[in-house]
């Protein structure tokens, strides 16, 4: 981990903290049923009691710890840093998930070393489990124990098992035509998995995900899990995802020239958002 490793590691092991804490107010919100408010002027984007009491606390946990250290998250305002170290923070991905009761909403915390993600958490507390990424490495947390993760070959669309949180709510006209295509030439495609689905391409079980419309912190922490374990993520010309926006992830990479080319001819359909 090269010249850092000794403030990445301590700064993996602050992730646990922040985990184990997280927990404590989102799990018995889940369960008992919480506030929500809806923040969007039009449509429908939830916010919770969960999301900000769990990010609040976050926030205070980092910056005790590594108070010169850079916080984006999804409730509030950045604070600004003075070292190179950014954590970006989603306390609730899938907050309609959430809402309905459905298990497969998660914490998602990334930790970034001068722009670039480093570590990535997805944490399942709903189903004890939870996806780990750092450089070179990528690994699953549940009941069973700690055990390492890697993508497997799947070198074609016919072949693949695909996702996407909700097509209809995140892809435009142009981008759906785009996705059924893909859909349609994939072995079969499953639905409402947020970020789990990239824990599941991660670990070998899936192999494609195509989502669009998606904020820094929805991805920055995918990044060191999806690459760790061997696959790739990237927008989709093929660039990064650190800012978010439209995203394809692969566990075999060999998967990327052919669905960028369908991806592609969204764009031609529908611009730019």
């Amino acid at each position: 981990m090269r010249e850092y490793s000794n403030d990445i590691l301590e700064r993996l092991e602050h992730m646990r903290v922040l985990q184990e804490q997280a927990r404590t107010i989102t799990l018995p919100l889940f369960y008992e049923g919480m506030q929500v408010e809806n923040k969007a002027e039009t449509g429908y984007d939830p916010v919770t009691q969960a999301d900000t009491e769990a990010e609040q606390l976050l926030r205070d946990l980092i910056q005790r710890k590594f108070p010169d250290d850079a916080i984006m998250g999804e409730e509030f305002d950045d604070i600004e840093g003075t070292s190179d170290w950014l954590w970006t923070l989603d306390p609730i991905d899938g907050t309609r998930g959430f809402v309905a009761g459905v298990p497969v909403w998660s914490t998602l915390i990334a930790v970034s070393y001068l722009g670039k993600p480093l570590l990535g958490l997805i944490d399942l507390p709903a189903l004890d489990t939870s996806f780990w990424g750092e450089p070179g490495h990528a690994w699953r947390e549940d009941p069973r124990g700690k055990t390492d993760i890697e993508t497997r070959p799947c070198g074609q669309i016919n072949d693949a098992i695909m996702g996407c949180t909700e097509p209809l709510s995140m892809l435009n006209s142009g981008e759906l035509a785009a996705y059924n295509i893909i859909r349609a030439a994939a072995r079969f495609s499953r639905l409402g998995l947020d970020a789990l689905g990239y824990g599941l391409v991660a670990s070998g079980r899936m192999d494609l995900i195509i989502e669009a419309d998606l904020k820094p912190c929805d991805t920055r922490a995918l990044i060191p899990i999806i690459e760790g374990a061997g696959g790739k993520i990237t927008d989709w010309h093929g660039g990064s995802c650190v800012d978010g926006g439209r995203v394809v992830a692969v566990g075999d990479p060999k998967l990327l020239p052919e669905l960028y080319i369908y991806l592609g001819r969204a764009m031609n359909l529908s611009g730019y958002r």
